[in-house]
């Protein structure tokens, strides 16, 4: 069609690549500012889902302390940040239109003028109309659809961002095939923190753990107890100093290896959707029968010899849907587990990741504040599964409820990412100015502690 509009007048293609060039110029305006819109929107988009979701997760919760009004006042400020960057792409996209639009026209109407002034037959003004139209359209639509490819090209920017994040190095030895064997473990002065910009939250940490002692880990907000959790998993790794577990520098081996023979029962259960048995054994390793032993052995289910549940245990072991006439979830390990546990209460988490990790039949075994969220009797019944099956375990125990941590064999005690005490809870019961003795003293449970540990 170019080539035909040539022949009717050469003028023609000087001004189709006028209208090209101003097109162009426009738009590359354009995307310097859309791109940017297009980023903020893009930002400003992850704030608004996180709250939806955390807020969905955990609305009760929302209700119970009367949070609403601060959970839907926040929601619309980031509703408000998200419109106002959408509302500016669409301004950018009516910006250029606009004047994609008024070049269109002034390139027809001089086409149009051009074609009367040089007196040509009125079938070639007729087609050379004709191409103008379709030229005009044909360029705003080559060239909006190479600005949407443009601002399509932030989501790939996003995409290699995270690609290129920094990962875990992997890398190292191979652990021995039975370690731990022991599950002695020794720290030495330790340093850790949680970037490189800035200041450590484990400063110089030494201690020793001999084999199946059950070590407890108390210390004010901000001491360091859960920082020593992620250094020993290797979520943090050490700027300074070593851990060793059995004589093996855990900074020299795989991490798999390293992660996949010690067992963690967090304070927010991890749990996944699918079926009670994925939970258990996610790797298909063990038979049922063993993954049914270990639901019996922390009392989700009744004993074979006809055992039945105590009446605590067998409300923890209900589902929340019992009232309305559905059995024990745990009966069958083909019951599904929503996504997050969401169809079982804090308690029946916590004991299958309890279950979890007695299937695992770790040598080494870390609670980092596992019964904070449930109520008394479940932390009764955890804590007495957890001397009942980890007696040859090594356990270390972050703990807010003294009590469950008083007849432990030693007490560490951390006070600004360092060592403040470090012996059994009686010795350091008898230190008159002792950081653990004044927190048995704060404590609503001073006198059980004191008889716990004094008959202990």
């Amino acid at each position: 069609m170019i080539s035909f509009s040539i022949l009717v007048s050469p003028y023609f293609i000087i001004f189709a690549a006028i209208l090209l060039v101003v097109c162009l110029r426009y738009a590359v305006y354009y995307l310097s500012g859309a791109r940017e819109a297009k980023r903020l929107e893009s930002v400003a988009k992850s704030p608004l889902f996180d709250l939806f979701s955390t807020a969905l997760a955990g609305v009760s919760t929302i209700r119970a302390f009367s949070k609403t009004d601060v959970y839907i006042t926040t929601m619309f400020a980031r509703i408000d940040d998200y419109s106002r960057a959408t509302w500016h792409i669409w301004v950018f996209n009516r910006w250029l239109s606009w004047r994609l639009a008024v070049i269109g026209t002034l390139f027809t109407v001089l086409v149009a003028i051009m074609a009367v002034s040089i007196n040509i037959d009125a079938a070639l003004g007729g087609f050379a109309l004709s191409f103008t139209l379709q030229y005009t359209e044909a360029v705003i639509w080559v060239l909006r659809q190479f600005a949407n490819v443009e601002l399509g090209m932030n989501s790939i920017e996003r995409v290699v961002e995270y690609a290129e994040t920094p990962t875990e190095d992997e890398g190292g030895v191979d652990a021995p095939a039975a370690w731990p064997t022991e599950g002695r473990l020794e720290v030495n002065d330790l340093v850790v923190g949680y970037a490189n910009d800035l200041p450590p939250v484990l400063r110089g940490l030494t201690f020793r753990v001999e084999r199946n002692e059950r070590i407890g880990v108390v210390g004010r907000t901000g001491a360091g107890k859960s920082s020593l959790t992620l250094a020993l998993f290797r979520f943090l790794e050490a700027r300074e100093g070593s851990i060793y577990i059995d004589s093996v520098d855990i900074s020299k081996i795989k991490l798999h290896d390293l992660r996949s023979r010690l067992a963690i029962i967090p304070q927010d259960p991890v749990l996944f959707s699918g079926t009670v048995r994925s939970n258990l054994d996610p790797f298909d390793e063990r038979d049922d029968q063993e993954l049914r032993d270990a639901l019996e052995r922390v009392q989700l289910i009744g004993s074979r010899d006809g055992t039945g549940l105590s009446s605590a245990t067998a409300s923890i072991a209900e589902t929340p849907e019992a009232e309305q006439g559905n059995t024990n979830v745990f009966k069958s390990l083909t019951s599904p587990i929503g996504e997050g546990g969401g169809n079982l209460s804090q308690g029946q988490r916590q004991l299958l990741c309890l279950t979890r990790a007695l299937v695992a039949r770790p040598k080494v075994l870390v609670l980092d504040e596992a019964t904070s969220a449930v109520d008394k009797a479940t932390d009764e019944l955890i804590q007495r599964s957890i001397r009942k099956e980890f007696q040859q375990s090594t356990l270390l125990v972050i703990a807010h409820r003294l009590s469950t941590i008083a007849d432990f064999d030693k007490i560490l005690v951390l006070s600004e990412g360092k060592v403040a005490e470090y012996g059994s809870p009686k010795n350091l019961l008898n230190m008159k100015e002792g950081i653990f003795r004044g927190m048995c003293e704060d404590s609503g449970e001073r006198d059980m502690l004191f008889e716990i540990i004094e008959g202990s």
